[in-house]
């Protein structure tokens, strides 16, 4: 069984203030996350072999991606600034994106409400300019669902923006607020 909402309310606003607390004081890095770093081996022209890093950096506040590729010492290889990225979240997203959409009175109490619910995504969400989650943002979609033996039931579909830490949608309809395609043009419900 899951612990009760008041209890995962508390543990979730104990969570974000311990994430708060770790944070240096506020400026304008506060609004940069790392979101992938890897090191690996590169081959070069000369045929040598070097060891490079690659970053990629959330920029919350200028609304943009930062992918550098540095060497072992430390010197900008590369760098390329992008207005989005469907870049997999890391594992501080996923708890902080969780800790909203639990501790949320409405999404909370429908989670409580399961036999046996399940939380689980995490896939980054790109709409097009003019919407919530244009490009910019760091919206990630969660799958909120009930499983029972060997079938799941679908509670919610829910999205959050991390560049703005709120809940965009409460009950995301993908098939009629997604991108607009040919296939969904005359079925879209969204206003915007």
């Amino acid at each position: 069984m899951h612990p009760p909402l008041s209890l995962r309310v508390g543990l979730c606003a104990l969570a974000l203030i311990a994430l708060v607390a770790v944070a240096p004081a506020a400026d304008a890095q506060d609004a940069q996350r790392t979101i992938q770093s890897w090191t690996g081996d590169v081959k070069l022209d000369d045929g040598t072999t070097a060891r490079w890093t690659t970053e990629v950096v959330y920029d919350a506040e200028n609304k943009q991606f930062v992918r550098t590729v540095t060497d072992a010492s430390g010197a900008i290889v590369e760098q390329e600034t992008m207005k989005s990225g469907l870049f997999g979240p890391s594992d501080e997203e996923i708890e902080v994106a969780r800790a909203m959409i639990l501790g949320d009175e409405e999404l909370g109490a429908l989670y409580d409400q399961a036999k046996n619910p399940t939380l689980s995504g995490g896939f980054a969400l790109v709409r097009e300019e003019g919407h919530a989650c244009e490009p910019g943002s760091r919206c990630l979609m969660f799958d909120m669902y009930d499983v029972s033996g060997r079938s799941a039931e679908r509670i919610r579909f829910i999205v959050v923006d991390l560049g703005t830490n709120t809940i965009v949608s409460r009950d995301f309809d993908p098939d009629r607020n997604s991108n607009e395609t040919r296939f969904n043009r005359d079925r879209r419900t969204d206003s915007q």
